[in-house]
């Protein structure tokens, strides 16, 4: 929890990795009446976020790891990561998670936001539909969408974000070819941590490329693209040539840089390193998603997130001690029935 407001971050990697959103065909209304426990307890402030996070896993997700989840775990990041702590103290306009992004039409246009303009599109009439603002509707879709991919942990959402003040300043969004002592630098400027990097770039784990490398376009960053685990980070580390897969400069960098290996190297190993990657990255994620924000402001309506689906009820060995055990597909697909059925086509 953040008792301040909140600034920390973006990854280099997300600002030129782009997650390709297909057009989603709109499917017939999700019944939005939820009849769990947590919904009979719910803060009256959150009842309302029930629709739109039916919306969003139903309509949008359709209930899974799909490239609109993959675009709005990107969106999130290129939405909170324009933040800096040096306009803050100048008074200048700044960036943060505000929700910009589905609000100014030109903001979407600019070529480090390339191909985010479908997930933009998709989200864009939730705002008025639901009576929420921008900034609470895309921070909730980006929260979703890691829960959406079987893996992904369940992070702290947060709603009640006033509506957007200014445009994200332009020029603030890191470049996966730059050193990575400026890398670095800029993350600092956002209030993030190299630990806290480290971590958050370990979505790559269920990211596309479609335009550092035009002939690449559409690669993915790991060999296990729906599944959010640890195998970026070995398979980056190892620089391991696998058909379909597009290694970042930023990622290699970051795996083999003085200033960074350390914290890369500590989400590099067995099972049981997945689920201190994933609480580690669910912190920082969270501290991206209050960036400029006041946290005292807001409602914590975390009741309202589906039920994450650990990785270790999905594999093969769950025993902790196998390395990138794989997907045992009759746990995966159980797991999917008991825990999105309600937004599965």
């Amino acid at each position: 929890m953040y008792s301040t407001i909140i600034r920390p971050l973006t990854l280099a990697a997300f600002l030129t990795c782009v997650a390709g959103a297909a057009t989603t065909e709109k499917r017939q209304a999700v019944d939005t009446t939820d009849t769990t426990a947590a919904a009979a307890k719910s803060n009256p402030v959150c009842t309302p976020y029930i629709a739109v996070r039916d919306a969003i896993m139903g309509d949008i997700f359709e209930g899974g790891c799909n490239d609109n989840t993959r675009a709005a775990v990107r969106l999130a990041f290129h939405d909170a990561g324009t933040f800096s702590l040096s306009l803050e103290a100048a008074g200048k306009d700044n960036g943060g998670a505000d929700g910009s992004m589905l609000v100014d039409p030109n903001e979407v246009l600019r070529p480090e936001n390339n191909g985010l303009q479908n997930i933009v599109a998709l989200l864009k009439p939730l705002p008025e539909r639901f009576n929420v603002t921008a900034g609470d509707v895309l921070h909730l879709a980006g929260t979703l969408a890691v829960l959406a991919c079987p893996g992904g942990p369940l992070i702290n959402t947060f709603v009640g974000r006033p509506p957007v003040k200014n445009i994200n300043p332009d020029g603030l969004l890191p470049d996966t070819h730059d050193k990575v002592s400026n890398l670095v630098n800029r993350f600092a400027d956002m209030g993030l941590t190299v630990r806290e990097t480290m971590a958050l770039i370990g979505a790559h784990t269920c990211a596309k490329q479609r335009f550092v490398s035009l002939a690449d376009a559409g690669d993915s960053m790991d060999t296990t693209v729906d599944i959010w685990d640890i195998r970026f980070y070995g398979e980056t580390q190892r620089n391991d040539t696998d058909a379909d897969v597009f290694r970042l400069p930023s990622d290699l960098a970051f795996s083999q840089d003085p200033l960074t290996k350390n914290d890369f190297s500590r989400f590099v190993g067995s099972l049981s390193v997945q689920e201190n990657w994933a609480s580690e990255y669910a912190d920082a994620h969270e501290k991206m998603s209050l960036l400029g924000q006041n946290v005292d402001d807001l409602t914590d309506c975390t009741e309202i997130m589906p039920a994450p689906i650990h990785l270790k009820d999905i594999v093969t060995d769950s025993s902790g001690g196998a390395v990138d055990p794989p997907v045992d597909p009759a746990k995966l697909q159980a797991e999917l029935q008991s825990t999105r059925e309600q937004w599965l086509p």
